[in-house]
C-alpha cells in the first residue's frame, strides 16, 4: 500500500522520526543523499530506535547502534533495520509499505465487563472473571534465576493462599515465569496452556512435574478456554522464544506483554485492547552492571537510557493498542543475595511513581498496583495493601532481603556443588559443533572461567560451525571473557537449562573486545538443546516439504502455468514479481499479509503439483 510521508521540505533535518499508520519509521537518507525509510523497531525485543543522530541510530532499550545510511547494525553483526524504498514525485515523498489489513476482532453490543486483577509475583497475574480464575507466569514462593533473584516487594499470599485455579498460562520457560517449586504445589490436574516452542521441550517440562492436561498451541490461533474466554497466543518481536498472550474476557480485552517486548504485528490481528500488561523497567539482565569492560559513568549512561527507552516503550504500545489502562509489572523482584550487593548499588530502575508521573497527562489510565494488591475492574478500586509504603523504604527492602536470603540459604536454593572436570566442559560445549547455531557464530572464541577453590580456566573457540574447548593456565584476551561460579555453571549443564538463568541471575561477569555483540553466541545460550545433534525443531506452519523447501521462481518454472494460476488464486502476481522469486512461499505470503491459513492452503494445493 502506497503512504505520502510528506513534502521535500521534511529532507532538510535528517534522520527524523515519522509515524505511518500507528507504526514508528525514520526517514534517513542514504549514501549518495537519496532519502530512505527504516522501521525504527529495533529487531532485538521490538524496542524503538529513538535516538537518531547523524552519525548513528540507537535503541535505548539495550544499545543496539545503526548506520543512519544504511539501517544495518553496528555492533551487532547480520542484524539491521527494515528498510523501504522513498520515491520523490512532484516534491511528495511515497513510500509503499507491505501493511497487512487490520483484522477487526468482533464483538458483542453488550458492556465491557473487566476482570479482578491480582499481582502474585515478578510477573505473575491472577484474571478473576465470572467464576472463572486464570493463573499466569506465577513465581510465588521462593528465589528463582538460581537463586539471584527474590520477589520484591513480596506478595504477601502464598500458593495456599490462592482461589481455585481453573486454568495456568506460562509464556515461556525463564524461572520467572516457569518457577517449578511454586508450580509444584498447584493441583496437577488444573489445565495448562503453553506456546508451542522449539520441540515441545516446555510442555514436557511441565508433565515431568506431574500435570496431567498440558496444551500446546499455535501462535496466532485463537483458543477457546470458555464460551466467554478466549486466548491467543502470539511470539514476541524479539529474537528470542517468549510469548505474548491477548486475553477476552467476553467483550473486554488483555494485551499480556509480560516482558517480552512487543510484537508490532499484533495490531493487526486484534485491533484495540482495553489493558496492556507489561514491563516498566529497564531491562532484567546484568547488562551493563555485570560487564566489566564499561565503566560507571558509561553503565550509568546506559541504564539511564534504558529505563526512558523502556518508558517511551510503554506508550508506544499503548498508543498503538488505543489502551484505556497500562499495568506495569514484570519487574518486582530484587536482588536478594547478599554477593549482589555491588550490582544493586549501581543499578537505576523506573519506580511506579515515575510511570504514573510519565503518563499524568496522557490518555491512558495506570493501574500502578504492587504484588499482593488488586485492581477490581468492575468498581474500578485498588485494593490496597495497608502496609504497601513501607515497601518503598530501602532500609526496609535491604532487611527483608537480608532475612529472606539467609532463610533461603538454609534450604540451599543457590546451587554450590560442583565437581566437574575439564572434559565435562569440553564434551557439553564441542556437542554444539555442526550445528547452524554454531556456524551462525563465526570465528569467535571466548575465555571461560568457572570459579571454584580452584578455578578452571578453558577457551571455547568457534570457527566453521566448528565448536572447540581447551584448557588453559589462565584467562586470555580475546573476543569475550567471562566468568561464572562453578555450583551455577554445574547447574546449567547438568539440568540443560538456558544460559539466561545464569547471566540474568547476575553470576557471570563479563568483559568483551571490541564491544560487539555476537547475537549468534548468545543465540545458542540461550538455548543450547538447539544445537544439538537430535534437535528437531516444531514450526507453526506444519508444511510437508517439497514447496516449502523451494523458492517461488523454481515453483513456477516446474510448476508451470499451472502453479502460475494457483498463485494468482491467492493474490500472488509472482511471474511479474522480480524481487519476490527468490523468496520462499511462506515469505511471499507473509509480505502480502495472507494469513496462516490461506498460506496452507496454498501449499498444500502446490504440493499436489508434484513438482
Amino acid at each position: 500500500m502506497e503512504y505520502k510521508i510528506g513534502d521535500v521540505n521534511i529532507l532538510e533535518k535528517l534522520p527524523v522520526a515519522i509515524e505511518i499508520d500507528g507504526r514508528p519509521y525514520i526517514l534517513s537518507k542514504k549514501d549518495n543523499s537519496l532519502p530512505i525509510l527504516f522501521s525504527a523497531i529495533c529487531p532485538h525485543q521490538s524496542g524503538i530506535v529513538s535516538e537518531l543522530k547523524k552519525e548513528v541510530l540507537r535503541c535505548p532499550n539495550h544499545g543496539w547502534e545503526y548506520d543512519p545510511c544504511n539501517g544495518k547494525a553496528t555492533n551487532v553483526p547480520d542484524k539491521c533495520l527494515q528498510t523501504f524504498q522513498v520515491k520523490i514525485e512532484n516534491d511528495e515523498l511515497y513510500v509503499n509499505l507491505p501493511f497487512n489489513k487490520t483484522n477487526k476482532r468482533i464483538f458483542d453490543n453488550g458492556p465491557k465487563i473487566p476482570p479482578k486483577i491480582t499481582i502474585v509475583g515478578a510477573a505473575g497475574l491472577l484474571f478473576e472473571w465470572n467464576g472463572f480464575n486464570i493463573l499466569s507466569d506465577p513465581w510465588i514462593e521462593g528465589p528463582c534465576m538460581l537463586g539471584g533473584w527474590t520477589n520484591y516487594p513480596p506478595p504477601g499470599i502464598k500458593v495456599g493462599d490462592l482461589p481455585k485455579i481453573d486454568v495456568i498460562w506460562i509464556s515461556h520457560e525463564h524461572s520467572d515465569h516457569y518457577h517449578e517449586p511454586t508450580l509444584s504445589q498447584l493441583d496437577k490436574n488444573i489445565p495448562v496452556y503453553v506456546t508451542k516452542f522449539d520441540d515441545g521441550r516446555l510442555a514436557k517440562r511441565i508433565q515431568k512435574l506431574g500435570f496431567t492436561n498440558v496444551i500446546q498451541i499455535k501462535t496466532g490461533e485463537p483458543i477457546k478456554i470458555t464460551n466467554e474466554i478466549e486466548l491467543i497466543s502470539f511470539k514476541s518481536g524479539s529474537i528470542w522464544n517468549d510469548s505474548i498472550s491477548y486475553w477476552k474476557f467476553g467483550n473486554f480485552t488483555i494485551l499480556n506483554c509480560n516482558d517480552a517486548g512487543f510484537n508490532w504485528k499484533i495490531k493487526d490481528t486484534v485491533g484495540e485492547v482495553d489493558l496492556v500488561c507489561q514491563q516498566f523497567t529497564g531491562p532484567t539482565s546484568s547488562y551493563p552492571v555485570a560487564w566489566n569492560h564499561l565503566d560507571n559513568k558509561q553503565k550509568n549512561q546506559i541504564l539511564i537510557r534504558q529505563n526512558n527507552g523502556m518508558l517511551k516503550m510503554m506508550e508506544n504500545v499503548a498508543e498503538v493498542c488505543n489502551a484505556k489502562y497500562i499495568l506495569p509489572f514484570a519487574n518486582f523482584f530484587e536482588l536478594g543475595n547478599p554477593e549482589h550487593l555491588k550490582y544493586m548499588k549501581i543499578q537505576r530502575k523506573n519506580s511506579l511513581e515515575a510511570v504514573v508521573k510519565f503518563f499524568k497527562n496522557k490518555n491512558v489510565k495506570v493501574l500502578d498496583l504492587i504484588p499482593g494488591e488488586s485492581w477490581d475492574g468492575i468498581t474500578g478500586k485498588m485494593i490496597r495493601r495497608p502496609e504497601r509504603e513501607k515497601f518503598f523504604n530501602e532500609e526496609f527492602m535491604f532487611k527483608y532481603l537480608h532475612d529472606t536470603c539467609e532463610l533461603e540459604r538454609e534450604f540451599g536454593y543457590k546451587p554450590t556443588k560442583f565437581d566437574m572436570m575439564h572434559d565435562d566442559i569440553k564434551k557439553y560445549f564441542e556437542l554444539f559443533s555442526g550445528s547452524k547455531l554454531a556456524k551462525d557464530v563465526g570465528t569467535y572464541s571466548v575465555s571461560f572461567t568457572i570459579e571454584n577453590e580452584k578455578p578452571l580456566h578453558g577457551l571455547i573457540s568457534f570457527k566453521d560451525g566448528n565448536v572447540n574447548y581447551e584448557s588453559i593456565l589462565e584467562p586470555k584476551d580475546v573476543d569475550m571473557q567471562m566468568s561464572c561460579p562453578g555450583g551455577i555453571v554445574q547447574e546449567v549443564i547438568k539440568k540443560d537449562l538456558s544460559w539466561d538463568e545464569a547471566f540474568n541471575g547476575f553470576w557471570c561477569t563479563f568483559s568483551r573486545k571490541p564491544d560487539v555483540y555476537n547475537i549468534h553466541f548468545w543465540k545458542l545460550l540461550y538455548a543450547p538443546w538447539r544445537a544439538r545433534p537430535d534437535y528437531v525443531e516444531q514450526k507453526d506452519l506444519e508444511f510437508s516439504k517439497t514447496v516449502t523447501d523451494m523458492s517461488i521462481a523454481d515453483i513456477i518454472e516446474k510448476g508451470g502455468l499451472t502453479a502460475t494460476k494457483i498463485f494468482e488464486k491467492y493474490g500472488l502476481f509472482c511471474t511479474g514479481c522480480q524481487p519476490g522469486m527468490g523468496e520462499s512461499v511462506e515469505e511471499g505470503c507473509k509480505l502480502h499479509g495472507i494469513s496462516d491459513k490461506k498460506t496452507r492452503e496454498l501449499v498444500d494445493e502446490l504440493n499436489l503439483l508434484e513438482i
